[in-house]
């Protein structure tokens, strides 16, 4: 029997046709946008990764922080004097030569120096410090633990860091013994020495925390 009339038939229903995906609809602006941002992501994230690979810089010279940190233990003289081990010495710890004050030095150094000729001087003992680190040190280090011992040997001396049991235990990788080493270091003239002493540990701090103490 037919339906009568005016009667809606919900037997069959018609699909909606789906939405299209024309220039102006919201489908393909949010695909446009999805297209347009896959690139740039990629980038960033090759560049990350790229970073993550990159090694760390190895440290080659005395930084200048480090300079600062020798710098308050030495304090600028511009006239000779006598350190506590009783040699001649200049500027910011610049050793003339060993042994005091005997008139026999340069006509430079008997006249006084200018703290930027100091500094002069100590940017060129401490890279002969700094060549020393990179020449006998066999471990990676990072800029504190280079400053830390650039500033020791600046101190005492390139032969005394090579011979030492300190750099035998660090190239071991004993590296938490280097502290305890370097207070070793607090003598002259036979006795201990405060300033030494202090000098020691603020090497020891900034070696194994990298604090510029």
């Amino acid at each position: 029997m037919p339906p009568p009339e005016n009667t809606p038939d919900t037997t069959r229903r018609t699909p909606e046709p789906p939405p299209l995906e024309g220039p102006h609809s919201e489908m393909s602006a949010d695909l446009r946008a999805t297209k347009k941002a896959a690139p740039k992501a990629k980038k960033v994230a090759q560049a990350k990764k790229a970073a993550q690979a990159k090694p760390a810089t190895k440290p080659t010279m005395l930084s200048p922080q480090g300079a600062e940190f020798i710098g308050r233990f030495e304090g600028f003289r511009g006239a000779m004097y006598n350190d506590a081990a009783g040699h001649c010495t200049i500027g910011f710890g610049h050793l003339v030569h060993h042994g005091p004050i005997n008139g026999t030095e340069p006509a430079e150094f008997k006249a006084g120096i200018t703290r930027e000729r100091a500094v002069a001087l100590l940017q060129a003992d401490a890279g002969i410090a700094a060549k020393c680190v990179r020449d006998n040190v066999k471990v990676p280090l990072n800029q504190p633990q280079f400053d830390a011992l650039v500033s020791f040997i600046f101190n005492v001396g390139t032969g005394a860091f090579t011979g030492s049991t300190l750099l035998k235990k660090l190239n071991a990788g004993d590296r938490a013994s280097v502290p305890g080493q370097l207070s070793q270091w607090s003598h002259a003239g036979g006795r201990v020495l405060q300033g030494l002493l202090n000098r020691r540990h603020a090497e020891g701090v900034l070696f194994s925390r990298g604090t510029y103490v």
